[in-house]
C-alpha cells in the first residue's frame, strides 16, 4: 500500500488558544538574527499560541532531492526521517487540514509518531517559498486559532525567506562584483596571462562553489587548457583536447553562454570528456571572446542541479570579459612593441642615412674648399701678379683703363674665391672653436647686411668635432634666412649648456611670420625642416617661434660637449659689432 495524505474539514474545536500577535510575529522576522533562528523562534511561539503538541516548518524540494525540517517542536530526534517528496502538494495550499486516513508521507508518520491524527497545514507555495508549516492537534478537535497563527506565520516566514535571499543574493553579487574588479585590477597591473587565467578560474570556483572551474584556449586542432581548478578525469593544464569532444564546440561556433541545469539530461554533455567525470549535477560554458570571434571557453562544473542564476551567468561573463580584454590588450602591446620596434629600426636607419648625407656634405665641401684654394685661387693670384706686372711695365702713362679694370675683377674673383673657401670650410671651426666661427661668420655676414649682433657663450666646455659642425651650419642657415626675409636690424645669440647638450638661441628683431602658413624655403637653402632634421640627427631638437611683426626665435639643441680650449687659443681680433 502506498502512503497517501489527504485533506478534510476541519472538526470543531473543544479549546479555543491563544493568538499570535502580528506585529510580535513581524519583529521576530525583522531582527538580524540568523534565518534559522528566526524559523526556530517562530515555530515555537507557534506552539505556544496555538497549544499544538507539534509543530515544524518543512521544506519540500523538488522531485529527486531529500526534502529537509527547517525547525520544529515535538517531533524527536530525527525529524528528517518523517518528511518524504510526497508531501510537496501541502506547499501549494494556503490552508488546509490534514488527517490520517492511511500511512502516507511525512506528515501523516508525523502525525501517527506523535499520536495524532489530524495537522493544520499553511502552505508558503502562494508566496514564491518551497516550504509548509504545519501545527498537528488530535482528533475531534478544531482549532481556528490554530489556523490562524499559521496563516499569519506563514505570511510572516515568507516575508522573512525573501528577506534573507535577497541579502544572500546581494551578498553574493557583491562578492562577485569585488573578484571581477580584483581580476580587473590584475589585468591592468601584470601581463602574466596565464597567472591571471589562473586566478579567474579560483574566483569563480570560489564564488559559484564549483567542482571544476577551466580556461580554455583555442588551439589548431581542437582546444588546450591553459588553467584551471578541480580538474579530473585526466584533464590538466596543458592539455589539448578535440574540440568535437568538447562541450565547448557548440559555444566556440555560437559565440553564446550555454548553461545545462541537468547534466544526466543532457546526451551531448555525457559524450565529452567531462561527461565521462561529472555526473548528476549543472555545466556553464562561456566564451571567451576578441571581437566577434571566440578565442576560448571557461567552463564551470557544480556537483548540484539548477545551481547557477542569472546572475552567475552574467558573473562567469564578467570574468570572461576580463581574461579576453587582458588577452586582447597583451595582443596589442605585442603588435604595438613590433610596431615601435619597426619604428626605432627605421628611424636608426634614417638617422645613420642623413648622418652619412651630411658627412659626404661636409667632404664635399672640404674638397671644394681645397680644390679652390690649390688651384682656382693659385690660378687667378698668378693672373693678378701678371697683370700688375705688366701694368707696372706699361708705365702710368701707358696703362690702357682696359687693363685696370681686368686686374681690378680679378682681384675681386680672388676675393669671392676665398670668401666661398670661408663658407665652404670655415677654418676658425676647426682651430678655435664655435664661438670664434660664429664670431667670424657673423661679423662677415653683418658687414654686407647692415647688420649688428651679439653673441652670449655660456658654454663651459667646448661641443665635441661633429656637433660644432652641427651648430655651425644650422647657426649658417637661421641667420642667411634672417637676412634675405626677416628686414631684422639685429641678431642675438646665445649659447648654453644643459645635461651635456649644448643649446642655441638665434633671435631677429625682424618682421616675423605666421607659423601657422607653410613656408617655402628659398632655393638653394636648407628650410626648416632640414634644418629639425639635422638637429633630431645629432639626438636635439628644433623650433621656431614668431609673432608677425615681433621678430622670430630658433631654438635647437645638439647632443655632446668636450673640453674646452684654453682662452689663449681663441683669436682676439673678433669683437662684438
Amino acid at each position: 500500500m502506498s502512503d497517501r495524505v489527504t485533506a478534510a474539514p476541519a472538526a470543531p474545536d473543544a479549546a479555543p488558544q491563544r493568538r499570535l500577535g502580528t506585529t510580535e510575529a513581524a519583529l521576530l522576522a525583522l531582527t538580524d538574527a540568523p534565518l534559522d533562528t528566526v524559523r526556530q523562534r517562530l515555530v515555537e511561539l507557534v506552539a505556544e499560541r496555538s497549544g499544538a503538541p507539534a509543530v515544524a516548518l518543512l521544506e519540500v524540494a523538488p522531485p529527486g532531492r531529500r526534502p529537509a525540517v527547517l525547525a520544529q517542536v515535538g517531533l524527536g530526534e530525527h525529524p528528517d526521517l518523517l518528511v518524504t517528496p510526497e508531501d510537496g502538494e501541502l506547499v501549494a495550499a494556503a490552508q488546509t487540514t490534514v488527517l490520517v486516513r492511511r500511512r502516507a508521507g511525512a506528515v501523516a508518520e508525523l502525525l501517527r509518531s506523535q499520536g495524532l491524527g489530524v495537522a493544520e497545514a499553511a502552505g508558503l507555495g502562494p508566496y514564491g517559498i518551497e516550504q509548509v508549516l504545519l501545527a498537528a492537534r488530535r482528533p475531534g478537535r478544531r482549532s481556528e486559532a490554530a489556523r490562524t497563527v499559521l496563516r499569519r506565520v506563514a505570511a510572516v516566514l515568507a516575508g522573512a525567506e525573501r528577506k534573507h535571499r535577497l541579502a544572500r543574493v546581494a551578498e553574493r553579487r557583491l562578492r562577485q562584483h569585488a573578484s571581477v574588479a580584483e581580476l580587473g585590477q590584475m589585468a591592468l597591473g601584470s601581463d602574466d596571462l596565464l597567472g591571471l587565467a589562473q586566478a579567474a578560474c579560483g574566483a569563480t570556483a570560489a564564488n559559484l562553489q564549483a567542482t571544476m572551474a577551466a580556461v580554455a584556449e583555442r588551439c589548431a586542432d581542437g582546444l588546450l587548457v591553459r588553467a584551471g581548478v578541480g580538474l579530473a578525469g585526466g584533464l590538466r593544464i596543458g592539455s589539448e583536447l578535440p574540440l568535437e569532444r568538447t562541450f565547448s564546440a557548440r559555444v566556440m561556433r555560437s559565440g553564446e553562454a550555454l548553461l545545462v541545469n541537468d547534466t544526466d539530461a543532457s546526451p551531448e554533455f555525457r559524450s565529452t570528456f567531462l561527461g565521462d567525470v561529472f555526473r548528476g549535477g549543472s555545466v556553464l560554458v562561456v566564451p571567451i571572446q576578441s571581437g566577434q570571434r571566440a578565442t576560448g571557453t571557461l567552463t564551470v562544473v557544480s556537483p548540484q542541479r539548477d545551481a547557477y542564476t542569472e546572475d552567475d551567468v552574467s558573473f562567469v561573463r564578467s570574468v570572461a570579459n576580463v581574461v579576453a580584454l587582458a588577452a586582447e590588450r597583451a595582443r596589442v602591446r605585442g603588435q604595438l612593441r613590433l610596431s615601435v620596434e619597426e619604428l626605432r629600426k627605421s628611424a636608426e636607419d634614417r638617422s645613420r642615412l642623413l648622418a652619412h648625407v651630411v658627412q659626404a656634405q661636409e667632404d664635399e665641401r672640404r674638397r671644394i674648399a681645397d680644390d679652390i684654394h690649390d688651384d682656382s685661387v693659385q690660378v687667378m693670384t698668378a693672373v693678378a701678379l701678371r697683370l700688375a706686372t705688366l701694368r707696372r711695365r706699361l708705365g702710368a702713362d701707358r696703362v690702357d683703363p682696359l687693363l685696370l679694370n681686368l686686374e681690378h675683377d680679378v682681384r675681386q674673383s680672388i676675393s669671392r674665391l676665398r670668401h666661398l673657401m670661408f663658407v665652404l670650410r670655415p677654418p676658425a671651426l676647426e682651430n678655435h672653436g664655435i664661438e670664434a666661427a660664429l664670431h667670424a661668420f657673423l661679423a662677415q655676414i653683418t658687414e654686407e647686411e647692415a647688420l649688428t649682433y651679439a653673441i652670449d657663450d655660456r658654454l663651459s666646455a667646448e661641443p665635441e668635432a661633429d656637433a660644432r659642425i652641427v651648430i655651425y651650419r644650422i647657426a649658417q642657415e637661421a641667420v642667411a634666412n634672417v637676412c634675405k626675409h626677416a628686414r631684422a636690424s639685429r641678431v642675438d645669440v646665445t649659447l648654453e649648456e644643459s645635461a651635456g647638450d649644448v643649446i642655441v638661441t638665434i633671435a631677429d628683431d625682424g618682421v616675423g611670420f605666421d607659423p601657422g602658413r607653410p613656408q617655402a624655403a628659398p632655393p638653394g637653402h636648407l628650410g626648416l625642416m632640414v634644418m629639425r632634421e639635422r638637429a633630431e640627427q645629432s639626438g636635439g631638437w628644433c623650433s621656431v617661434e614668431s609673432v608677425p611683426g615681433r621678430g622670430t626665435t630658433v631654438r635647437y639643441c645638439v647632443r655632446g660637449t668636450a673640453p674646452r680650449p684654453q682662452p689663449s687659443a681663441r683669436p682676439a681680433a673678433v669683437a662684438l659689432r
